[in-house]
């Protein structure tokens, strides 16, 4: 059974020390004195109380009656009810016919004090299971039967296309003192689901099918954070079991992505604008990156005013038509025809064949 606790106990003496005169205790199930404006008294065993709590009725204690009631002064004590149950006892100390017209404001006021804790108490847990609701989802650690079940069951709004944006602060531990103040904020302007990493700042879900709104609360929590921050934006999905796959993308465009400014402080990296980028360079490691660029990098220390590899990038963007490369690059066929023979003796790769092609075109997606 719930039992009125020593933080609430605390409150109500604070909130109502100011509006009655008089000391003020606050006592449990067990008529113990858990606060008081006397301080003397806490901790002690009050037997009045322990009448109130047997007959969930208000006990006024005259003088004559102290001498039968451990504990005990005049005054009145009244039952702190919550849901149907007494959990603890208020009581004013005092004549009797000075305090008890104070009584119903005491008693109003104490489980006004209750009610708005436990209501409290409950948001605060059902955040908390949100959160790690977001977080398993992210993780994948939930299918999408599952996912579906517990995202009803917590109430969580999650419209789609979806994607996952990743706020990493300059200052994780900064985030983390600021988050009481900065959640209430976030709901306003994000008005979209959110969680908080130790150490890994801030994870959001947000809906995707404009463009423009996602730009748009990007940067509203730029300004809002209010520090330097790295930023990963993954792709769009359209279940709960894919938010998984937009939270990796994420956080591989901000490993291998190509970064994008956003005022002063802030540097984006969006998976859909480098796919191919991110995709190559987050597959290739140790040798096999070595041997993927290894062609590319000798362009780049044979070309240093990049004229070959703006030719190269031509050419691909023109799917190898070479009329349409020369025209895009204002130059003549013969021309256009020397600088890939240029090409083709820094690198060896035969620009008319496609798969010697496409080992360049991934070497440029992995170093440019």
């Amino acid at each position: 059974m719930m039992e009125i606790e020593g933080i609430i106990a605390e409150k109500i003496i604070a909130r109502t020390k100011g509006l009655i005169p008089y000391d003020i205790n606050v006592m449990n199930r067990q008529g113990r004195v858990v606060a008081s404006t006397d301080t003397s008294r806490v901790g002690l065993v009050h037997e009045g109380a322990s009448r109130v709590i047997e007959r969930r009725e208000p006990v006024i204690v005259d003088q004559a009656s102290t001498r039968y009631l451990t504990g005990a002064r005049p005054g009145i004590n009244l039952p702190i009810e919550y849901q149907g149950s007494c959990i603890g006892v208020v009581g004013i100390t005092g004549e009797p016919q000075q305090v008890c017209d104070l009584g119903a404001l005491l008693k109003m006021t104490a489980e006004l004090l209750v009610e708005q804790s436990r209501e409290k108490d409950a948001a605060q847990l059902l955040n908390a299971e949100r959160e790690e609701c977001l977080k398993q989802l992210v993780d994948g650690r939930l299918d999408e039967t599952t996912a579906q079940q517990r995202v009803k069951s917590l109430q969580l709004q999650i419209r789609y296309p979806a994607l996952c944006v990743i706020i990493q602060p300059e200052s994780p531990h900064r985030l983390q003192q600021q988050k009481l103040d900065l959640t209430p904020a976030l709901n306003l302007r994000v008005n979209g689901l959110f969680f908080y990493r130790q150490g890994g700042g801030l994870t959001l879900i947000l809906e995707a099918g404009d463009k423009a709104k996602v730009d748009a609360k990007i940067a509203q929590l730029v300004e809002l954070l209010a520090q330097p921050l790295t930023i990963g934006v993954g792709c769009r999905v359209d279940s709960l079991s894919g938010l998984a796959l937009s939270y990796k993308t994420a956080t591989a465009a901000m490993q291998f992505g190509r970064p994008e400014a956003l005022g002063e402080t802030a540097t984006q990296y969006c998976y859909d604008s480098h796919k191919e980028k991110v995709l190559v360079s987050s597959s290739a490691q140790g040798w096999q990156l070595a041997e993927l660029t290894k062609e590319y990098r000798a362009l780049i220390e044979q070309d240093p005013h990049g004229t070959l590899r703006l030719t190269l990038h031509t050419l691909i963007s023109s799917s190898a038509d070479m009329l349409s490369c020369a025209s895009q690059l204002d130059i003549h066929r013969n021309t256009l025809r020397y600088r890939l023979d240029r090409i083709h003796d820094i690198t060896g790769v035969d620009y008319k064949k496609l798969d010697q092609l496409l080992r360049l075109y991934l070497g440029k997606i992995i170093l440019d």
